[in-house]
């Protein structure tokens, strides 16, 4: 019931926003926000990272009375405008901030000249490093190998298959890589694990909110790929489009395949998940806010991952039996944080 009121708060509260209202705005401020939020495309109200951006975004408000504006374009040619918009808007001052919360919004950034905006405003990209970035553009990733590894490695008792948005995208592609790799190493069973894309497009941003093609997707993995005898699992890298995925196991319940949450824990939406890779993206979020309202400088760039928990496992109570997946994670987390360590001195 919690998470239902929290949902509805953050729709009352996307509602109320616009690009002429701002959450904590007064009269000392006019309205203009000093922090302004492009959030990922169709990406708000997903239950997932997207509303952890803006949960971490309110309590900043709450804690200091910083106030904000959320943006979320329907296209990236609506994403560059508001760019651009915000860019000009802030020409004469020197503390605000623009956020873009998505690595989708890589190309934007690399055309991003701050010299047009004001001194001492900060520019901050989501689950992105900083090559061809120019100066003034800092960003942030998550690092989802140690965690994507552990979670192989948890599943290697099962057959299972990662559905991912689009080859193409270092992130993606790094937490196939951990999947696969802990997943090999700890397996019970011979299958081979399958990889399947909802587009084979390089970079196709828009995959990442393709909700009826993961949905198309899923039920071809659940009914046609998968063997029905043996329950098997789906590890979505999907974004949005993850909804798609859960849509089609409500749909067709008598399968016995599930999926694994990503991003928030999925316990309270879909019983058909065992465990869900959190992010803690709103810990990180807060993290850079208040290092900001203190004046201090940001690295360039700088990684998160399993080893300092901006990314777990949180197991489903409500799931029929998790013991033995937590009697793997158990066995094999240090070994999880240690692989993360030396694939990040790669």
């Amino acid at each position: 019931m919690i998470r239902f009121i929290f949902g509805l708060f953050l729709l009352f509260a996307l509602l109320a926003c616009s690009d002429s209202e701002s959450v904590g705005a007064s009269e000392n401020n006019s309205g203009i926000a000093n922090i302004t939020l492009i959030a990922s495309i169709n990406g708000i109200g997903d239950n997932s990272y997207n509303d952890q951006i803006l949960a971490g975004l309110f309590r900043f408000n709450e804690d200091s009375g910083v106030p904000f504006r959320l943006l979320q374009p329907e296209s990236m040619d609506e994403a560059d405008s508001l760019v651009k918009a915000w860019l000009k808007e802030n020409v004469d001052t020197d503390s605000s901030m623009l956020i873009l919360a998505s690595s989708e919004y890589v190309g934007l950034a690399k055309k991003l000249d701050v010299r047009f905006t004001g001194v001492g405003n900060k520019v901050l990209l989501f689950e992105a490093d900083t090559a061809g970035l120019p100066q003034g553009v800092n960003a942030f990733s998550i690092e989802r190998y140690g965690a994507s590894y552990l979670s192989g490695a948890i599943l290697g008792i099962n057959p299972c298959m990662i559905l991912a948005a689009a080859p193409g995208f270092a992130s993606l592609e790094t937490s196939i890589d951990g999947f696969r790799k802990g997943y090999d190493a700890h397996k019970t069973i011979a299958d081979t694990l399958g990889v399947d894309y909802l587009t084979y497009n390089e970079n196709d941003e828009t995959a990442f909110n393709n909700i009826e093609f993961a949905y198309v997707a899923t039920f071809s993995i659940t009914n046609y790929i998968l063997d029905a005898d043996r329950p098997s699992a789906i590890f979505p890298l999907l974004g949005g489009a993850i909804k798609g995925v859960r849509r089609a196991l409500i749909d067709y319940p008598n399968t016995g395949h599930f999926m694994i949450g990503m991003d928030v824990d999925q316990s309270g939406v879909l019983p058909k998940v065992p465990f869900t890779l959190v992010i803690d993206v709103k810990g990180v979020v807060i993290r850079y806010l208040e290092e900001w309202a203190l004046g201090k400088d940001w690295p360039r760039f700088r990684s998160f991952g399993l080893g300092d928990g901006a990314a777990s496992i949180v197991f489903n109570k409500n799931f029929d039996d998790t013991k033995e997946f937590e009697a793997r994670y158990e066995k094999y987390y240090d070994e999880a944080v240690r692989e993360e360590a030396r694939h990040a001195k790669k």
